[in-house]
């Protein structure tokens, strides 16, 4: 039988004999699964950011070489979004990882990790919440890289992660905040079915009403692509129906005298009325009857007609 002692010189004598070759397995094994993982993002030295914009939209922006753009994209009357947008996906649709990583010269300090974010099969190919994307703009400001990490669609064995460079992001991010503070107040989706409601028996609109009106104006006068506005009159069923119809069109011509005394041309105004043919809640309830005694304001906007040139973002010096 061995003794101790002899026992503790040959397990010291094995794990000399293997530490090598242990180290070359590890050593191995490491290299085997960095090959299998793709990496994009800027470097240090090719670290681009792009500003550009409206005043319906900015778009703060870093080219991914090889895979896309990431974007924080900010559009008038909504929180600021991160969006991943890729020449080719090469992420599973499915949930992928959502992780803030220390810079590449800090390589000791913790990652911090985000939660999920869905992969789609569409354009953008994925979208962060305001929350978190407020959180990625906060680390690129301390330095940090943000970053999207998930398995390949075609290979679970292979990773795909595409990082944030914050190489340069504090000279740019003031002319992202210029673009941000020239935006209008609200978007086209935003005033395009808003509604003025009214009391039992009322005809005119208040000065509640009126600062809806204005978000409305406001926004026409500013986006040279709407080029009509139909509004439209509405009662409840309480009363003959030849009594709504006519209170629903009193109701719809103090809207329009309204946008008139704004400044809207009045030939970009359809007025109707329909009485109480169109409910859009139950007439047997009260808050139901209230919902009903309304005048709704649609706009229509050419797509397809281009921002003017007067309207598109220019940072100004310093920006």
């Amino acid at each position: 039988m061995l003794s101790n002692q002899t026992l503790s010189k040959s397990v010291v004598e094995a794990l000399r004999f293997c530490a090598g070759r242990c180290l070359l397995a590890l050593a191995m094994t490491g290299a085997a699964v960095a090959e299998a993982d793709l990496h994009y993002g800027s470097s240090a030295e090719d670290t681009r950011w792009q500003v550009s914009g409206s005043i319906f939209e900015c778009r703060f922006e870093q080219p991914i070489p090889g895979y896309g753009r990431a974007v924080f994209y900010h559009e008038a009357g909504e929180d600021v979004e991160f969006r991943l947008e890729t020449l080719r996906n090469l992420m599973a649709y499915t949930p992928a990882e959502v992780t803030i990583l220390p810079p590449p010269w800090q390589p000791s300090a913790k990652s911090e990790h985000l939660g999920q974010v869905k992969v789609v099969d569409a354009t953008p190919n994925l979208s962060l919440d305001a929350r978190r994307t407020n959180q990625f703009l906060h680390a690129l400001l301390e330095g940090k890289w943000p970053a999207i990490s998930h398995t390949a669609y075609y290979d679970k064995g292979r990773h795909v992660r595409v990082h944030v460079s914050a190489v340069a992001f504090n000279d740019f991010y003031p002319g992202y905040l210029q673009c941000v503070d020239q935006l209008l107040p609200m978007n086209f989706r935003q005033v395009n079915r808003l509604k003025v409601q009214f009391g039992s028996g009322e005809e005119k609109i208040d000065a509640e009403d009126m600062a809806i009106l204005d978000q409305i104006i406001h926004y026409i006068q500013n986006d040279p692509r709407v080029f009509a506005v139909y509004l439209d009159g509405h009662a409840d069923n309480l009363g003959r129906r030849y009594d709504n119809r006519q209170i629903s069109k009193a109701r719809v011509e103090d809207v329009e005298r309204y946008f008139i005394t704004r400044g809207i041309n009045p030939d970009m105004l359809t007025t109707r009325f329909h009485g109480d043919r169109y409910p859009v809640a139950d007439n047997r309830t009260a808050a139901g009857r209230a919902e009903n005694r309304r005048v709704t304001i649609r706009l229509e906007q050419r797509q397809d007609m281009p921002v003017p040139d007067n309207l598109i973002f220019r940072p100004s010096a310093g920006g």
